[in-house]
């Protein structure tokens, strides 16, 4: 079958998986709020903790662990130092330490009242280890009055060292912790290390599939060079893990394509007119693809991911539906001959249908198997939207399914993507290869539809993107630092969205970074800007 050769002869991209930086990674959000900062008596500090931490529990929202607590007068910065110097009586500093009362601010006149007897010069009596808090804290008028002084403090903590000592020297001594500081702007460095060792195996494949599906529709007329690979990584655990034990680690690699889509922006025709396809019926690549003209470059609903994403739809149409049941939603009247060779080859491979006219190839004993109840189809109804993926972490893989060992018992074919019927959602729990950087439209799709991860080759990578925080620069050693302007594209920002903390999903964005810098010949570099 010319497919499956030309499936065969595929050549897997050669390079790494590396995840792509988070916004929050190449901005850090800076963001702060009012605190106060009062003198008390060194030898009550940790009175003074347990005081405010029972009158004013901190918000478990908020954690401030980057914030120290307490400060010695040389630690403080210059400018709370004098202010502070300017208003008081001199004291011993041996004798106070400052504490931080960090947001949410409680009443002044109570935070006063509760701080009074640990002032410098309190009485003897009101610092004496002896003496009850709870009367300490109830009788205000027996103790002196404490002095606040306002100042700011950053809600975040510190993303480098030199963010760090600024702040110290200008608001507030803050502690820099590498790991606490990254936790708060990119995933979970245990849910992004299972996911980049199971992606890094087979991305060389479905990327150069990805390439292939691109130059099909590229050459077809239809669209641009851009195409899509939707990839089920339960499936393809079972099938790794049949590799290993016959030591055959790349046997059947596709075999865990769900749907595979390229673009046909070119394809539709409006109110009669012709196709910019039918335009130019049998000029290939279509001339349209020569400049950008938002007029003749179709809506994002034809881009090769979004097209992707409604044949995994299309196909739950077409077998949740009941012909015997009047009452049951009818699928629309929708045909394979839409379709190119490619996306009807991997969409409709495994059709039950044995009477179908389409490519089939023979069913594997490694595929799902429904027959296994999904866990998702004991729930009422279908996962939170409004979950993050956090809350929600992708299925595990079903039990292995039963391999019949008797090669005269035909092996049924079995659908490899859930039915709605069977619990499936949306697209959650797969993993989509793109050949390149989506658009913004489409990388909301991306995380509509619920993806796990996303991964595209960093030569795909575009300026019209949604998906990544920076322009397209060369790795850089140190994280830390900020990347170069490349071609004036510092000058806009970019919008990584494939984990903004403000959303309500995020998925995992991975770049495939080359061995070879022109591996990718299908990458046209006259090619104009366009939105893929």
């Amino acid at each position: 079958m010319e497919i499956r050769k030309a499936i065969a002869d595929l050549k897997p991209l050669s390079g790494q998986v590396t995840p792509i930086r988070t916004v929050q990674e190449t901005r850090p959000l800076e963001d702060f709020a009012d605190a106060f900062v009062a003198e008390v008596n060194v030898k009550s500090a940790s009175k003074v903790i347990k005081a405010l931490d029972s009158a004013f529990p901190r918000d478990a929202a908020l954690p401030l662990s980057h914030l120290r607590r307490f400060a010695k007068k040389e630690q403080l910065p210059p400018t709370l130092r004098a202010a502070i110097e300017s208003s008081t009586h001199p004291i011993p500093a041996t004798q106070t330490i400052f504490v931080l009362i960090s947001p949410p601010l409680p009443d002044l006149a109570t935070l006063k009242a509760l701080l009074a007897p640990f002032a410098p010069n309190a009485t003897p009596a009101a610092n004496d280890p002896s003496v009850n808090e709870t009367a300490e804290a109830s009788s205000p008028g027996s103790s002196p009055t404490i002095d606040l002084y306002p100042t700011k403090v950053p809600l975040y903590p510190p993303f480098n060292i030199t963010q760090a000592e600024t702040w110290s020297n200008t608001l507030w001594p803050v502690v820099f912790n590498p790991a606490a500081s990254r936790a708060t702007v990119v995933p979970p460095p245990q849910t992004l290390k299972r996911a980049q060792e199971s992606i890094e195996q087979r991305a060389g494949y479905y990327l150069s599939l990805a390439c292939k599906v691109a130059e099909e529709a590229e050459q077809s007329g239809l669209g641009r060079g851009v195409g899509a690979v939707i990839v089920d990584p339960a499936i393809e655990a079972e099938i790794l893990d049949a590799g290993y034990n016959s030591h055959d680690t790349t046997a059947e690699w596709d075999e865990a394509v769900l749907a595979v889509a390229g673009d046909a922006r070119y394809s539709r025709s409006e109110a009669g007119a012709p196709s910019q396809a039918q335009l130019h019926e049998g000029i290939v690549p279509n001339p349209a693809s020569m400049s950008y003209n938002s007029d003749l470059e179709g809506g994002p609903e034809l881009h090769a991911l979004m097209r992707a994403v409604d044949m995994v739809a299309r196909w739950r149409r077409e077998h949740d539906a009941d012909p015997s049941d009047p009452k049951s939603e009818q699928p629309p009247p929708e045909t394979v001959d839409t379709l190119s060779p490619f996306e009807s080859y991997f969409l409709y491979r495994h059709q039950p249908d044995s009477s179908s006219d389409q490519p089939q190839s023979p069913s594997s004993p490694l595929k799902r198997k429904h027959e296994d109840p999904n866990p998702e189809s004991d729930l009422i109804d279908p996962p939170n939207p409004s979950q993050s993926q956090l809350e929600h972490p992708p299925l595990p893989a079903p039990p292995p399914s039963t391999i019949i060992a008797d090669p005269s018992i035909p092996i049924p074919p079995t659908p490899r993507i859930r039915t709605r019927s069977q619990g499936g959602y949306l697209c959650t729990d797969l993993d989509v290869y793109l050949s390149h950087e989506p658009c913004l439209c489409c990388s909301m799709g991306i995380l509509l539809s619920r993806f796990r991860a996303v991964i595209f080759p960093r030569r795909g990578r575009l300026v019209s993107g949604g998906l990544a925080s920076e322009p397209v620069i060369a790795p850089v050693a140190d994280e830390g630092a900020a990347g170069a302007d490349v071609d004036g594209q510092g000058e806009r920002e970019y919008y990584g969205l494939h984990w903004r903390k403000e959303l309500n999903w995020r998925a995992l964005g991975f770049e495939f970074v080359e061995d070879v810098d022109d591996a990718l010949s299908w990458e046209d570099k006259d090619m104009p800007v366009f939105h893929a």
